[in-house]
Order: C-alpha cells, then sequence, then structure tokens
C-alpha cells in the first residue's frame, strides 16, 4: 500500500500538462466548428457520474490515438477497461521479464481523462505465452501464476479500482474449464490468484468475470457456488463481473434476479463487456430493439443497489470486435461507424435517469504525410540490415523511374532498412506503406519495425506476411510508436526466400488536423494534438519496463528444421477458437517462423493472439509475433485465433513451418 502513493502522485503531477493541452485543443476546435456547441448538453458520462454510477469502455492503444476515438471516449464514458494490454502475453512475454508500455498508456489515459480505471485480466487460459504452459511442477505452476498476479497488480496498485483477477473460469455446465491452470492446480487456482491480487494492491476490487452468466442458469450457479465456497474459505472476492455479449432481443429475463442473487452475497456486480449485436444490414425495427435491450440492461444494473456500472466493449463500430468475430453480425455498440449516436445511446442516457441531448460526430480528421521515399533521385538514407547490398536502380519501378534493390541476399532477415526515430513522435498512431516486388519467382514479404530499448531489442511487425512476385504487392499497416525507444529502424524482409528484393514508393503518415480547419487555426493546434497524444501514452516516471528479447537476425533455423504440430478447437457451432503447440523437434534454434495450413471449408480466421495471421481463400499463414520469434531446439510456442463459419468445421490436415511439413500430435 504504501508503494502505490509515490506512483499515483507521480502520474497525477505528470499529466497536469496533458490536461492543459486537452483543454487548449477543446477552445481551439470549439472556435473552428462552431456548430458543435449547437448539440451540447448533458453527456453521458454527466448523467452516470451525477448518480454515482459509472460507464465505461474498453480501450485499445492504438484507440488512445484517434481524435475521434478519445472526442466520443472523453466526453461520454466515466471509466475505462484495459483491452487487450492488461493481459498475460501483452504484460509478461518472457518469464520474470514484465513490459507495461502498453498497460501504462491506458493507465496514463484514464488519469488523464478522470476516469476510473479497470484492469483486465490477471489469470486467463487464452493469450498465454507458450512458457507459461511448459512442463513443471504443480507448486512451480502456482508460483508462476503468484509472481504474474503480483507483478502485474502491484505495478498498478493505487491506479487500478477493479481487476478482473480471474477470467472466463467455466464450461457452460457451470463445472471449471479444463486450463492449464485447472488442470495442475485444480480449483484452488482461483483462491491463489485473488489471495496474490489482494497482497498486491490492498485497495483494488477483485472480481472473477465470465460470459453467459448474465441470467440465472448452469454456469452463472456454478459461479455463484464458487463464490460461496470461497467466502466460506476467507478467500479475498469483492466482486462478479457479467459479460454481456448479447443478440439483439435477447436479454435473459432472469438478469436483475441474477444480479440481486450475487449482491445478496455482500459483492458488487458490474456489467463488464456489453454490446449487442445484430444481423446485417441492421434496420429500424432492430437498431429500436436494441435500444430497449441497452435499456433493460442497464436499468437493471442501476436498479439494484450493488450494481455499481456498465462498460461496452469499445465506443464504436471502428473498434468493435463483433463484425470480425462473428460475421453477418455488427451494429453492436453506441456509436455507429462513424462516431454517430445510436438510439441506444438515448436508451441508456434516460435508463439512467437522464434527458438525452444526441451529441454531434467528431471532427474528421486530415491524413498528413510524414515523409516519403519515392527512390527517385537515390537512396533516401536506406541501406542494407547485414552483408547483403542496397542499391539505387532505374531498371525497376512502382512509381516514377527508380527503386531500392536489395541484392546478395543469404538470410530470409536481410533487406533494405532506414533510421526513423527522429521522424516520429511518441503516442502517435502511423500508417506505414511500401511497394515491393521479387526480381524472380515469388516469397512472402513483410514490413517492420526494429525497436531498440537500450540494451532490448523488439521487432514489431507492420504488414502481415504478404506475397509477393515479380509485379508489385503493397503493403501496409498501422504502426504505434511508445515511447522509450532509443533506436528505431524500419526494414523490408522476407519469410522464405532469399532472392532478390524491390522496394518503392514508401510513405509514413499520420492524423492531422481536422479537414474544416483553416491553415492558421492548424498551425495554433497541431502542437496541442501531439502534446496531448503524446503525454497521455507515456509510462510514468517511477517505472522502467523490463521489455522481453524478441527475434533477432540469425542464421540459425528457417527451412529444414523439424517440427510438431498439436492443434485443438473449441466449437460451438458457427463459430470456433483454435489453439495450436507448435514444437522444434530439430536441433537447431528457430529465429523467425510462420507456420502455413489450409481449411477444407469456408473457416475465416477474424481474430489471433500469438501470432500475426493472414489468410486467402482457406490458404492461412501465422507468422510470430515481436516476442516470441525465436524457438530453440525442443521448446514449444502457442499461438490460437477465433473463427467463423457456415459448413462444416473440417481439420486442416498439414502444417507447415518455414516450408517443412509438420508432424501432427
Amino acid at each position: 500500500m504504501n508503494d502505490a502513493r509515490p506512483r499515483r502522485r507521480a502520474r497525477r503531477a505528470r499529466i497536469t500538462g496533458v490536461l492543459a493541452a486537452t483543454v487548449a485543443l477543446a477552445a481551439a476546435s470549439a472556435a473552428v466548428l462552431p456548430a458543435l456547441a449547437a448539440s451540447a448538453g448533458q453527456t453521458l458520462a454527466q448523467v452516470a457520474t451525477a448518480r454515482g454510477f459509472h460507464i465505461g469502455t474498453a480501450a485499445e492503444v492504438n484507440s488512445l490515438a484517434s481524435s475521434q476515438w478519445r472526442y466520443v471516449a472523453d466526453t461520454q464514458f466515466n471509466s475505462v477497461t484495459m483491452g487487450n494490454e492488461g493481459k498475460w502475453d501483452a504484460t509478461e512475454p518472457a518469464q520474470g521479464q514484465f513490459d507495461f508500455a502498453a498497460a501504462d498508456a491506458i493507465a496514463d489515459y484514464a488519469a488523464a481523462t478522470g476516469k476510473r480505471l479497470r484492469g483486465h485480466t490477471l489469470v486467463w487460459h487464452n493469450q498465454l505465452p507458450a512458457w507459461v504452459s511448459a512442463e513443471r511442477t504443480a507448486e512451480q505452476q502456482r508460483q508462476v501464476l503468484i509472481d504474474h498476479v503480483t507483478g502485474v497488480a502491484g505495478h498498478f496498485a493505487g491506479d487500478v479500482a477493479q481487476w478482473d483477477v480471474v477470467n472466463e473460469p467455466f464450461n457452460e455446465d457451470g463445472t471449471l474449464r479444463s486450463s492449464v491452470w485447472y488442470t495442475r492446480l485444480g480449483e484452488d487456482y482461483v483462491a491463489d490468484a485473488l489471495t496474490a491480487a489482494r497482497a498486491a494492491d490492498p485497495a483494488a476490487k477483485l472480481f472473477i468475470n465470465d460470459y453467459n452468466v448474465e441470467g440465472v442458469n448452469a454456469k452463472s450457479t456454478g459461479l455463484y457456488n464458487l463464490v460461496q465456497r470461497l467466502q466460506a474459505r476467507g478467500i479475498p472476492i469483492d466482486g462478479v463481473g457479467l459479460q454481456a455479449h448479447l443478440i439483439v432481443g435477447q436479454v435473459p429475463s432472469t438478469l436483475r434476479q441474477n444480479i440481486e442473487r450475487f449482491t445478496a452475497l455482500g459483492l458488487t456486480v458490474e456489467i463488464t463487456e456489453l454490446d449487442v449485436r445484430i444481423p446485417l444490414p441492421a434496420d429500424t425495427a432492430e437498431l429500436t430493439q436494441q435500444a430497449a435491450d441497452y435499456r433493460a440492461v442497464v436499468g437493471a444494473c442501476a436498479a439494484v443497489t450493488g450494481c455499481t456500472g456498465v462498460t461496452t466493449w469499445g465506443v464504436g463500430e471502428v473498434d468493435s470486435w463483433i463484425p470480425e468475430f462473428f460475421p453477418g453480425y455488427g451494429a453492436a455498440l453506441l456509436f455507429d461507424e462513424q462516431w454517430r449516436a445510436r438510439p441506444a445511446y438515448s436508451a441508456v442516457v434516460e435508463a439512467l435517469g437522464g434527458t438525452a441531448t444526441v451529441p454531434a460526430p467528431p471532427p474528421v480528421p486530415s491524413r498528413e504525410t510524414v515523409v516519403t521515399y519515392p527512390f527517385e533521385a537515390g537512396l533516401d538514407g536506406w541501406g542494407s540490415r547485414g552483408a547483403e547490398t542496397t542499391t539505387h536502380v532505374t531498371t525497376a519501378a512502382h512509381g516514377g523511374t527508380g527503386s531500392v534493390l536489395s541484392s546478395g541476399r543469404t538470410e530470409t532477415w536481410q533487406g533494405p532498412t532506414r533510421p526513423v526515430l527522429d521522424l516520429l513522435t511518441p503516442g502517435k498512431l502511423y500508417t506505414v506503406t511500401g511497394w515491393a516486388r521479387t526480381a524472380s519467382g515469388s516469397g512472402n514479404a513483410r514490413l517492420s519495425m526494429q525497436r531498440q530499448n537500450g540494451t532490448a531489442t523488439r521487432y514489431e511487425n507492420i504488414s502481415a506476411t504478404t506475397a509477393i512476385s515479380t509485379t508489385w504487392t503493397r503493403l501496409t499497416g498501422d504502426y504505434l510508436f511508445l515511447p522509450g525507444a532509443t533506436a528505431l529502424s524500419l526494414y523490408l524482409e522476407t519469410t522464405d526466400t532469399t532472392g532478390d528484393l524491390y522496394l518503392d514508393d514508401v510513405t509514413i503518415e499520420t492524423e492531422g488536423p481536422p479537414v474544416s480547419q483553416s491553415a492558421s487555426v492548424s498551425a495554433s493546434v497541431s502542437p496541442s494534438v501531439s502534446a496531448s497524444v503524446s503525454a497521455s501514452v507515456s509510462p510514468s516516471a517511477s517505472r522502467s519496463p523490463s521489455v522481453s528479447p524478441s527475434v533477432s537476425p540469425s542464421s540459425s533455423g528457417g527451412s529444414g528444421t523439424a517440427c510438431a504440430v498439436r492443434y485443438t478447437t473449441n466449437d460451438w457451432g458457427g463459430g470456433f477458437v483454435g489453439d495450436f503447440t507448435l514444437t522444434n523437434t530439430g536441433t537447431t534454434t528457430v529465429n523467425g517462423w510462420t507456420l502455413r495450413w489450409t481449411f477444407a471449408g469456408d473457416q475465416r480466421v477474424n481474430q489471433a493472439w500469438g501470432a500475426t495471421v493472414t489468410q486467402s481463400g482457406g490458404a492461412v499463414s501465422a507468422a510470430n509475433a515481436a516476442w516470441n520469434g525465436t524457438v530453440t531446439a525442443g521448446a514449444s510456442v502457442t499461438l490460437g485465433f477465433l473463427a467463423g463459419y457456415t459448413g462444416t468445421n473440417a481439420r486442416p490436415t498439414a502444417f507447415t513451418l518455414n516450408g517443412t511439413t509438420c508432424a501432427l500430435t
């Protein structure tokens, strides 16, 4: 507890300048866009705060760099939940090496805007680095859990109001899920996690969080019974989170009854991940029904003393997970793809006792080119990553008459590179685009950043592995530049060929001022934007995250390395989770890997962890993440994905690692 207070003071003191910059930006924007004042009124956050209620949203670090996301989130929500940034693969990618840069960004944003912060999540069966599931004794596994909970909860002590300590521990029948935690530690793993979290941060409320537990059913009863057993043992448990990922028109009739039975145990209840998905395209009747559903959920919570808040899993269509995970569904949140309030917004305001005033959508930002490399007159500062040769040529070009040629490559990681640290601002989101092709044959290319933090190096993917041949192929993706880098280089590489490569027309873009601003106002607003966003994602001075080692250029590994794959699925009809354990059964280290397979049906991967996944037809490629590209002989990595399908979910019959067929286990 003593450690928490200095951290909190340091964060508050450091963000004072951010708040001033935000006020300056708001004033400048109002002068430029006076029409926005016409929609001024009591916001959703103001209505919730007035009655002591929390209305929240999940946040990802990329969202923080969007002026439109912030415009809505800043004013409409008084609580924020870590999205992926607080999960195990993000915070402890290698054992004992914690990386809080991304999670700190969410915490700093909450502090800068005066929002309550929810932590998500300390112990879960998904998004675990491979090392967590390595063979060890039960006592060693328990220590892994305790060390992680202590490290993460302790880091944010005093900042997080509620932690989802254990996430999704139940099967649909109310039994505990057969995860690495339950299999090795039994039910006691839940008690161990809660006890460690209480010791690390005595002030935070500790929750168990799950889905399909909104109404009274077998699963929610399993949760209810577990809570009673924990309470009987004196294990610290403060609340339960009901996720509430709902389908339009299907709010459980026993929602309020279920909330009341948990609060009767002395627990706090919150709706933690609310969205209400609709078959697309959504019509007026469905949006009206959705508004009624939101009103029912928020109203049920607000009506029960002890149900203290509702969090939606995203602000609007732009940051919703639904369209990707549930093909054919969407329109699940309070704001649409243009940040306009849906009818559900007014329903929530009214459910909390307010009078709805529909907010105006945020200003549309312009696109601003940071730098462009056309390679018309020379190399533009680009060079080689290794012993290969990088030259300016006029024999091939995507646009104009020149390009860069990387020849004499002996390793797949070799290719053209350029330092860009002096061009980027920490906290800003950039779109990086380049055009690539081979001199002959074909291969798979990847555009990435090499980021140095002191002595630690991260390799951060921008574009997914992209098939290129002797015609030009566009590689593009977003890159969020987090603070702390001492060196930063953009580079092109391949995953499966050492042939000659061409690169042309590289551009880096970011958000500019709103498109309706004049040039004179733009100049005065731009510095405020930069200061606000940059400071909001900077980790506090009291924190020095240790960045895990990642893939480094090396000649070891590559094609020919023996491998084995264990592939399991959790299928519920129309959707499934696929989990892989990929083992290096060879005698040399693999440095950089791509796992490939082909679906026989119409399965479509929508979200992945532990790898960057791309799909063309049935063919799927999964390239290593920044933190798990090195696989020593005998070691394993885990990765997984969420997918949907409409036909049958036939299992793939073959997998290849860097071109070599793997054994199936």
